[in-house]
């Protein structure tokens, strides 16, 4: 009789073999490896043993990470994959912590893009409607969470690849603080706005994810030996007396209904759990996505990206191409003069940080469109991501959970904004959500 550890894990591979074709959340599985692992977690419990934080928990994980031996394909053709010669520090941190690592999820190609139609490894399909996207470029991290192919799967975030896809497939997702886990052995977007994060149906399996792959690392030079402490115990004490930002600028302008009225209600959830809400102005929110994405962040992709252009630009997907492009006119003044910008937005929201605790927003302004609707990757990235740039350029903590759904049965997502470094505030907040509603209990209407 196997263990819980292999029982768990051999459901979610039989849950793979049968829907992983429908989604194609999951580039790579390692049935074996997971078994044989989660065989171990079994025989260290039996004898005693700590299991660790993440004991017998199914986890996949996007596949822009470096694992020892295997090939990552960074969602990208094979002629730009890479052997890897050693698990990077988040992966052995995951494996420490006890998770049976299952496999690795599909992902927009360099980590580019918020639809996750990915056209050398096929496009990932949304779960809760497979004629639609699941937002990216985590799109196989979320995905593989919402039709229950792995408890927690781990993905990157830049401008929102955590966020946006947590959003559109009814899951939450978190961006830590800049620093707070390591990118080393990571594909990078951006060396100074990149960040790597958990996702999962509850806060609680999300922060305890978190609580297994925080930590410094010297190799990473973006690391931040900020102690996080055992947070774990508090998720549960509640907003009583938390301040919370809703601005009434931008973050409510131009969405689909379902969205505002949603999020709007989540709001009233939280205050009548004792939070206080405060009307607040974001100056120069409608210009944060301009003046970081695609000035900053697209300067940083063609430079990282520019050997590749130039020599094997057949190889790279059109629309990425078309993206990368978008950074070389970006000139050093340019650049510069945004760096000055978002330097001068950051103190605006050190002082707007005074007066509350957190922020609070939709994730996206719409739910998860139509593949067709989707064709032009740029112009579909700036209509899902104009809530999530500016936070992630801040590198602010940032975590998106489901509040509700709009009339087709799709998820909507509420953005919680935390001060730099204070996760277990948003934890919180997010936990005491959930606590009063079962949006994260609902699940998509797939074959057994």
């Amino acid at each position: 009789m196997p263990g819980a550890s292999e029982a768990e894990t051999r459901a979610r591979l039989t849950r793979i073999e049968s829907l992983n074709p429908i989604v194609n959340a999951l580039l790579a599985v390692d049935a074996g490896g997971a078994i044989h692992r989660a065989r171990a977690q079994d025989e260290a419990r039996a004898a005693g043993d700590w299991p660790g934080l993440l004991d017998g928990v199914t986890v996949t994980v996007k596949d822009c990470f470096e694992l020892a031996g295997e090939t990552t394909s960074y969602g990208s053709s094979d002629r730009f994959a890479r052997m890897g010669h050693r698990d990077a520090p988040l992966i052995r941190r995951l494996r420490d912590a006890g998770a049976i690592l299952v496999g690795r999820n599909n992902l927009s190609e360099f980590c580019l893009g918020s639809t996750n139609q990915n056209e050398h490894h096929g496009p990932c399909r949304n779960p809760w409607d497979t004629g639609r996207v699941p937002g990216g470029s985590s799109g196989g991290s979320a995905a593989s969470v919402a039709a229950g192919l792995c408890r927690i799967s781990i993905g990157t975030d830049t401008g929102g690849s955590i966020r946006i896809p947590a959003a559109l497939c009814g899951v939450v997702g978190l961006r830590p603080s800049v620093g707070r886990v390591s990118n080393t052995g990571v594909i990078p977007c951006s060396v100074d706005f990149d960040t790597v994060g958990p996702l999962a149906y509850s806060v609680a399996d999300v922060a305890r994810a978190f609580a297994a792959i925080a930590g410094y690392d010297p190799e990473d030079p973006n690391s931040v030996d900020a102690p996080l402490g055992n947070f774990l115990p508090d998720l549960k004490a509640g907003v009583a007396g938390v301040r919370i930002g809703l601005p009434r600028n931008f973050y409510f302008d131009n969405l689909q209904p379902a969205v505002a009225e949603r999020v709007r209600a989540a709001a009233a959830v939280l205050e009548k759990a004792g939070a206080i809400l405060v009307d607040i102005t974001i100056e120069e929110a409608e210009v944060a996505q301009a003046r970081t994405a695609f000035s900053l962040l697209v300067a940083d992709m063609a430079q990282y990206h520019l050997d590749k252009m130039e020599t094997a630009p057949e190889s790279i997907g059109p629309e990425v191409l078309r993206r990368l492009q978008l950074g070389l006119p970006v000139s050093g003044v340019q650049y510069a003069d945004s760096r000055r910008w978002l330097a001068s937005w950051k103190l605006r929201f050190r002082t707007l940080f005074e007066r509350v605790d957190l922020i609070l927003t939709p994730t996206t302004p719409i739910v998860a469109p139509r593949i067709y609707d989707s064709a032009d990757m740029i112009e579909a990235t700036r209509a899902v991501s104009r809530f999530t740039y500016g936070f992630g350029a801040l590198g602010l903590p940032a975590m998106s959970v489901p509040c509700g759904f709009d009339g087709d049965g799709m998820p909507v997502g509420m953005q919680i904004v935390g001060r730099w470094f204070d996760e277990p505030l948003v934890f919180r907040a997010g936990a005491a959500f959930q606590a009063a509603t079962d949006h994260h209990r609902q699940r998509p209407a797939l074959p057994a």
